[in-house]
């Protein structure tokens, strides 16, 4: 039964991390249009809605493995206890 709970903690961190670059990838696209004189508002209007999904993402990867490990780290306390 552990080794579910490690491979949930697994895609939990993986999501994670991937949440992660993408706020990384949005924000350098944000950056570039900002730089970028000529850019069109729609651009940059796109770029910020990019980051702002990003961002959405990465707040639910991180309940997700809070939860997950929290859950974990419970069942883990409930064993030593009993």
């Amino acid at each position: 039964m552990a080794i579910h709970f490690r491979s949930q903690e697994a895609e939990a961190a993986q999501r994670f991390f991937e949440a992660s670059r993408n706020v990384d990838r949005a924000f350098r696209a944000l950056r570039a249009e900002v730089r970028d004189d000529c850019a069109a508002p729609l651009a940059y209007g796109a770029a910020q809605s990019r980051l702002d999904r990003a961002l959405d993402e990465l707040a639910r990867a991180e309940a997700l493995f809070d939860s997950v490990t929290e859950i974990h780290a419970r069942q883990i306390q409930n064993h030593k206890d009993h």
